[in-house]
């Protein structure tokens, strides 16, 4: 990883790489100083939604930004799904494919998870500090766990040059300049990312997976759902399964 070229075309402040790490949404806020980059290409504790285990094996890009800036507990909630149409458009552009969005923060090829986003902060009287974005990316191929074979893919075979740099550099150029854009703007490029919208899904509520149809995305972010008892819903939390 050439880290000033990844500097010096994103504009990012502080960049580090190290080629494995515990999780670099943790071990990122031991290195605070402005607008913050870490990549690896292991994690030996990376981490999921819920508290789930995020699989890291060596193939892999996995890197946290540390945003420069306070924000209320609602405007932080834009962070994953502006990073979600960043990194779908980057590895599109990068690897020639056609990636999807699930929402709310995975990114799908040929119907396979191929990365994984998560977004924490420390809330203060509804004011997020400490805010840092994390990026899972399937790269290059991989044996999964027998827990997530069918469910989990990878981007391509490893090819004699390595993406990962460019990709890292495409995915945070994107993120920078989508974070600048209009709200409409940026709701229109996730509804075209998200191909499930119309289709038949499974809602996680309460411990119960609950049959619906993904409607819309609203305006927010949110996903509009309509369940077979014609209830009409809008999730600004949860996950959802196809």
């Amino acid at each position: 990883m050439d880290i000033e070229k990844i500097k010096g075309q994103t504009g990012i402040n502080k960049v580090i790489f190290k080629r494995e790490v515990t999780s670099t949404n943790d071990e990122i806020l031991n290195e605070k100083q402005g607008d913050t980059l870490m990549v690896a290409f292991f994690q030996s504790k990376g981490k999921g939604r819920y508290g789930r285990k995020f699989f890291s094996p060596e193939n892999g890009l996995y890197f946290s930004y540390l945003l420069n800036e306070e924000m209320t507990f609602q405007q932080s909630q834009f962070i994953t799904p502006i990073m979600g149409i960043a990194a779908s458009y980057a590895i599109d552009e990068i690897f020639g494919v056609n990636t999807s969005i699930k929402w709310v923060n995975d990114v799908l090829l040929d119907g396979k998870k191929i990365c994984g986003i998560l977004t924490e902060c420390k809330v203060d009287k509804n004011i997020c500090h400490d805010i840092v974005v994390g990026v899972g990316i399937n790269v290059y191929q991989t044996d999964f766990p027998e827990d997530i074979k069918d469910t989990a893919g990878f981007i391509e075979e490893k090819k004699d040059s390595d993406k990962r740099e460019e990709l890292v550099i495409k995915i945070m150029q994107n993120f920078l300049e989508f974070w600048s854009e209009d709200r409409d703007s940026l709701v229109e490029k996730y509804r075209n990312k998200a191909t499930f919208i119309g289709n038949e899904i499974k809602v996680h509520k309460n411990g119960d997976y609950i049959s619906a149809t993904a409607m819309n995305i609203n305006d927010d972010f949110s996903l509009k759902v309509k369940y077979n008892d014609g209830t009409i819903e809008d999730l600004n939390i949860g996950e959802i399964f196809l």
